[in-house]
């Protein structure tokens, strides 16, 4: 006996030859898995769920890709982008102002100097 057939103590799966498709099927035999079994309308019913989940999922990907509110909806990335460009801006416009205005105070300059080559220099990363 085989040991891979042997299930629990004494049942041994029967083993089946397969049956030509020529051959002529007895009423009490069961179906084999590659016979057609179900109808058409359960097939396209089964495709058209099918469909119905994939637009589902891909609804549900791009909600996750976006960023909502109450009254707008936001891509991330390009939120992002707008508010660290506006925040450099802002950092850059701060830095030249103070360049400009205190010429005589070398001192005062160095911080503000390394602040704007520090944002440019952020930039100039992304870029490359």
């Amino acid at each position: 006996m085989n040991p891979l057939t042997k299930v629990g103590n004494n049942f041994v799966i029967p083993r089946r030859e397969p049956r030509l498709s020529n051959e002529p099927r007895l009423s009490n035999e069961p179906r084999l898995s590659n016979e057609p079994r179900v109808s058409n309308e359960l097939v396209k019913l089964d495709v058209e769920h099918q469909h119905h989940v994939e637009d589902v999922k891909l609804e549900i990907q791009r909600e996750s890709q976006s960023w909502k509110s109450c009254c707008f909806e936001l891509h991330p990335a390009s939120t992002k982008f707008v508010g660290k460009f506006t925040v450099s801006l802002i950092i850059i416009g701060l830095c030249s102002y103070q360049l400009v205005v205190n010429i005589d105070n070398c001192t005062a300059q160095i911080g503000y100097s390394s602040l704007l080559s520090l944002v440019v220099g952020s930039w100039l990363n992304i870029m490359v």
